[in-house]
């Protein structure tokens, strides 16, 4: 398992920063994604797998926002993004609610 750096090295120009937020935030929706078809298909475990994993790559775009300078955190690109994230993962079912995804995936 290879090991992440505790924090990232700051961005001179603001640029990386930004790029590990877009990064972060397609991973997020591509678990998203994943988790979806998991639990459509009544696969619980690797959907709530895929949920937290997709949670933990959008909690860590939203720390690099907050660490970065303000004109980052109102690019409209990144706004987007985070407002389809976290509509993708609402969209999940929480750990509560794996009864229904298993009543839909039954058909």
């Amino acid at each position: 398992m290879t090991e992440l750096p505790a924090k990232q090295p700051a961005a001179k120009a603001g640029e990386p920063t930004l790029q590990f937020v877009e990064d972060d935030l397609k991973l997020a929706l591509t678990f998203v994604q994943i988790s979806c078809a998991a639990y459509s298909t009544g696969k619980l475990q690797h959907g709530g797998d895929a949920r937290s994993k997709a949670e933990a790559a959008h909690a860590r775009a939203v720390a690099q926002l907050i660490e970065s300078s303000t004109v980052y955190r109102q690019d409209p690109s990144v706004q987007s993004m985070l407002k389809e994230v976290q509509s993708a993962l609402s969209s999940l079912p929480s750990s509560a609610r794996p009864a229904l995804w298993m009543r839909r995936a039954a058909g």
